[in-house]
């Protein structure tokens, strides 16, 4: 879902690829750079029947100094078009703005218009069509289809395009295709249609997503393998129950993974029951003061899998329309439906996604450079 609560930018810098060997897990970089919008899911709906609201600063959705998107970079039709695209779990399709394009002689349209909204007067239109799209080591990618689109009207944010890498059931077409990482595989550059994420601390530089594999060296404790529901567009993952470093106990609930989204959204009982200290709301958005402690938490519990998330790392730093902080702090939990496991969620989370087996694996997530990389 192209939820812009804009997270954050990934750039692609690659390891582990050999294009005259066998498959391997293909492992990148992902820097983080801030945002300068938000894009949070609306209100009403369900994990199967998800709406996405694009805003600039407004009374109901604000930015954040800590507020980051990760972007990948492609060269798009030609190795030298490189441009940096938002990577986007909760979405199927890439497309990019032809504005930003130098070249589009490359690209042969296949007859299927393209057309998505966002709320606020915000959407891309455009047209499903093909070419080749390299990854920034100079890996190719053979007859992707993706969009080139001719009309993009999206307030306030600054990508040229969005790289959709769920589900194919989550295209904004009826007539499916195989997308980035389903191709990845159907070329035989990985070995599965898969994917892990890594996002790092708050604050850190970079994180890393690999492709047909997953990074040991970042599960800590024990791994919850949960079935997804194969007929929704979405990674639907339910968790058990969540409790706080101060004995509170609440009931689990479904939601979807998605990195693009910066915030969690919870049902708001659920976050009224976690009465966490400091919490109060202004204009229906959760705040938080500022100054909170790192050894008070908020824990996931995926079976025996817990996903602990500092209090501290729950108050992210509000700023205002010209960028300058407001001396208030936006709570990281906010109230959906629908509900999604967003950033302030997946930072402190080694998720492994595979669309083939249809199974997510959620672990705590070990903070470390070191690598010790599987092929799934």
């Amino acid at each position: 879902m192209v939820s812009f609560i804009v997270p954050f930018l990934v750039s692609l810098a690659a390891a582990l690829i050999a294009t005259d060997q066998a498959p391997k897990p293909l492992s990148f970089t992902l820097n983080k750079h801030p945002k300068t919008s938000v894009v949070r899911p609306l209100r009403g709906g369900s994990v199967s029947d998800v709406q996405i609201e694009v805003a600039s600063v407004n009374a109901n959705a604000r930015l954040f100094s800590d507020g980051e998107g990760y972007t990948i970079n492609l060269g798009i039709i030609d190795e030298d078009q490189q441009l940096s695209v938002l990577l986007d779990t909760g979405s199927a399709d890439l497309w990019v703005d032809a504005t930003k394009l130098n070249d589009t002689n490359g690209f042969t349209k296949v007859g299927i218009p393209f057309a998505i909204g966002y709320g606020y007067s915000s959407s891309v239109r455009g047209d499903y069509g093909t070419s080749s799209v390299w990854l920034e080591n100079g890996l190719e990618v053979k007859d992707l289809r993706w969009v080139l689109a001719s009309d993009v009207q999206l307030n306030g944010t600054i990508y040229p395009g969005i790289l959709g890498v769920g589900r194919v059931l989550n295209e904004a077409t009826r007539s499916h295709y195989p997308n980035f990482p389903q191709k990845l595989k159907d070329n035989g550059l990985t070995t599965s249609n898969s994917y892990s994420y890594y996002l790092n601390k708050l604050g850190a530089a970079t994180g890393n997503i690999i492709f047909g594999g997953r990074d040991l060296a970042k599960v800590k404790g024990p791994v919850a393998t949960i079935n997804s529901n194969p007929k929704i567009g979405y990674d639907s993952v339910t968790v058990s129950k969540l409790t706080t470093s101060d004995g509170v106990s609440v009931k689990g609930f479904e939601g979807f993974l998605d990195t693009g989204t910066t915030l969690t959204f919870l049902p708001e009982e659920v976050i009224t029951s976690l009465n966490v200290t400091g919490v109060y709301v202004d204009q229906h958005s959760y705040y938080i003061a500022c100054d909170q402690p790192e050894d008070k938490y908020v824990s996931y519990w995926f079976d025996d899998a817990e996903i602990k998330v500092s209090y501290k790392d729950l108050a992210l730093p509000e700023t205002d329309d010209s960028g300058k902080l407001t001396g208030r702090c936006v709570y990281g939990l906010q109230a959906g439906p629908p509900y999604v496991f967003g950033d302030t969620f997946l930072r402190s989370a080694y998720i492994t996604t595979n669309h083939d087996t249809n199974q997510v694996l959620i672990s705590a997530v070990e903070y470390t450079d070191e690598e010790n990389i599987v092929a799934i």
